[in-house]
């Protein structure tokens, strides 16, 4: 599991002062980033050398359970939770101390641009290697 710390700041707050929704979907790719790195896979070392994209999201979703607000500090809690040949699908926990906030996930795979259409993009296997870190 690896653990984003955040504070919640007035700009991530929509009229109502809680969080706007949608930036808790930005902070769940933040952390699945954060732990590739601290992991040391180099998604753009990758790119390079292998031509593969790394973690394109094809699905995301959350399920909302408490409000954050301004001034909290927040935890995202994230991990791969399910693999398959293709795809993997890292979970993401949101806690302000124990209080569970949102339970959410994202659905990633690796793709390589089709030779012929660069703007065609096909999905891979996933390579041994990033799956042996995050396994």
């Amino acid at each position: 599991m690896f653990v984003t710390p955040l504070v919640v700041g007035f700009g991530d707050c929509d009229p109502a002062g809680i969080v706007f929704y949608p930036n808790f979907f930005r902070w769940f790719d933040l952390s699945a980033h954060e732990m590739w790195r601290h992991g040391g896979y180099d998604i753009e070392r990758v790119r390079r050398e292998d031509g593969l994209i790394a973690g394109p999201l094809i699905d995301v979703g959350g399920t909302f359970r408490a409000p954050a607000l301004p001034g909290d500090a927040i935890e995202v809690h994230s991990w791969v939770s399910k693999w398959t040949t293709r795809t993997f699908r890292i979970a993401h926990h949101v806690f302000r101390g124990e209080k569970l906030l949102v339970e959410g996930y994202e659905l990633r795979v690796f793709v390589r641009a089709d030779p012929d259409d660069p703007a065609t993009l096909h999905s891979v296997r996933i390579p041994d290697d990033f799956r042996s870190r995050f396994a």
